[in-house]
């Protein structure tokens, strides 16, 4: 059986207040902001450009926070610090973005993934 390689994706996490900011294309399905680096470019520069180009957000800091294993993408997540005066405006591709509080993931549509790397972020800040 041949070796697929897996798709390399800078996600970024931006939780303000315990809610968690997500972006869609068609104010359906609900994702975390990011994508893939551009030849040359690092995760981290990935998961700025990806974070401003999508929410027009220009995050205080960014984190590595850990690494999720999909079905065919490896996500590097990123954690962003901003501020309380950060405002999200859809830009690019998103035409939706909304804060959303972590317990009504469940009930967005969300892939799986989305709603696994935010539960993991969640459970890293508890333990």
């Amino acid at each position: 059986m041949p070796f697929i390689k897996p798709k390399i994706r800078a996600t970024v996490i931006c939780v303000r207040e315990g809610q968690v900011l997500l972006v869609s294309k068609d104010g359906v399905r609900w994702a975390l902001p990011g994508g893939r680096p551009d030849d040359e470019e690092s995760l981290v520069e990935a998961a700025w450009r990806e974070l401003r180009e999508e929410t027009a957000i220009e995050a205080k800091s960014l984190t590595t926070a850990f690494q999720f294993i999909g079905a065919t993408t490896v996500h590097h997540v990123f954690a962003a610090a901003v501020g309380k005066s950060a405002a999200p405006k859809p830009r690019n591709e998103i035409k939706y973005l909304k804060w959303a509080p972590r317990d009504v993931l469940d009930d967005l549509t969300t892939s799986p993934t989305t709603r696994a790397i935010v539960s993991q972020y969640f459970l890293a800040r508890v333990g």
